[in-house]
């Protein structure tokens, strides 16, 4: 039987966010979009460039999505769940894109203001599935400067 070697594989990212006729920027914007249904839930981020002459030029940064578990859960957990992951990737970003001057604005669907009561709310003690989300996003989104948590 032959054994077989692996290498680990690095994966790198080269793409440039920024358009070849862009200039000098002003302004760099980070928004997170989450949202969940009955059949999956899900997040992108979209990263915004503002140059001094006023043109705006935005790009997909990355995005993902997941199928529900097999067991029943409520959309307002599973939208917690989508805002967590949303919480990782921001982490995740903030180590490698370069844009430190950045602000993070977050969206959730409109329909999940459950999502903004829990995360806003520190005066009520949660279920223990509720907690655990509710504690990473909040340690993920105190990382970063400029959240805000907003309806789309």
């Amino acid at each position: 039987m032959e054994k077989r070697r692996t290498s680990s594989i690095k994966f790198e990212d080269t793409r440039c966010y920024k358009p070849n006729n862009f200039g000098k920027l002003k302004k760099a914007e980070l928004h997170h979009f989450s949202d969940a249904s009955h059949y999956g839930y899900g997040q992108c981020n979209y990263l915004r460039l503002i140059d001094y002459e006023d043109r705006v030029s935005s790009s997909l940064v990355m995005g993902k999505s997941r199928v529900v578990p097999t067991r029943p859960m409520t959309v307002p957990r599973l939208e917690l769940t989508a805002a967590v992951i949303s919480a990782r990737v921001v982490a995740f970003q903030r180590n490698n894109l370069q844009y430190e001057d950045g602000s993070h604005t977050y969206y959730t669907e409109s329909d999940s203001n459950g999502v903004l009561g829990y995360i806003n709310n520190e005066a009520k003690c949660f279920h223990v599935f509720v907690a655990n989300r509710v504690q990473l996003i909040r340690k993920f989104s105190s990382q970063t400067s400029g959240d805000m948590l907003i309806p789309r």
